[in-house]
């Protein structure tokens, strides 16, 4: 049962005035944990006007979380494109278990009536959003490793590269030294990506995201 919803009030529904075409206009919808990093994100890259950012609880199955972004969705102002970017660490440990979960949602998401051909884009990373993270600075390849271990193996790797990482200050700080290395961190992770189809191992599709995000702001960013 997904957790009904509050009621937008107008402040939180308010959107600026894109400056770009509106096929541009774009809605994140991502955990309470990566809301931070992408709301920055969108800052740093000057496309606030055309990129929106709203989350999903991380107390949600991934299943409701879907739900919810769809519902998300519905509710926002027009845009053209949504990005899910969900998590949800029970799923890390069990490929078959993912698979099934991923497998409804994208039924839950085909079945939806989505105005004027929006586009929805389900993005995940596992075993969650602190591999993204690493690729700015790792390889993050753990594939020799049995999936139990491989999000313990990503935190003590991240540990090494920003100290009391779960800090809010370090996190704000660590965000903006990572921005521009955001090349680097597509890089690492379309090679995870190729790792992954030969062999089960951690992968992020995060990267979609992002390289879409610097698309646009080649286009518009100032």
């Amino acid at each position: 049962m997904v957790v009904p919803r509050q009621e937008r009030s107008s402040v939180s529904l308010e959107r600026k005035h894109p400056k770009g075409s509106p096929r541009d206009l774009t809605l994140i919808v991502c955990t309470d944990e990566s809301k931070d990093y992408f709301q920055d994100l969108v800052n740093y890259l000057k496309l606030d006007t055309q990129i929106a950012v709203d989350t999903v609880s991380d107390e949600l199955n991934f299943t409701e979380q879907v739900e919810e972004a769809l519902l998300i969705s519905q509710q926002s102002k027009p845009h053209r494109r949504l990005f899910a970017v969900l998590n949800s660490n029970d799923l890390c440990y069990q490929k078959s278990g993912l698979t099934g979960q991923i497998r409804q949602a994208l039924k839950l998401i085909s079945q939806q009536n989505l105005p004027n051909n929006r586009i929805f884009r389900l993005v995940i990373s596992n075993p969650g959003f602190q591999l993204w993270l690493l690729l700015h600075f790792a390889k993050g390849d753990f594939s020799a490793l049995d999936a139990g271990e491989w999000s313990n193996c990503v935190e003590e790797k991240l540990e090494e590269f920003i100290p009391n990482f779960q800090s809010v200050e370090t996190r704000k700080e660590f965000f903006a030294k990572s921005y521009p290395l955001l090349e680097t961190a597509v890089k690492n992770s379309k090679n995870l990506r190729l790792i992954q189809s030969v062999k089960p191992g951690p992968s992020s599709e995060i990267h979609e995201l992002v390289a879409y995000l610097l698309k646009l702001q080649r286009r518009y960013g100032e």
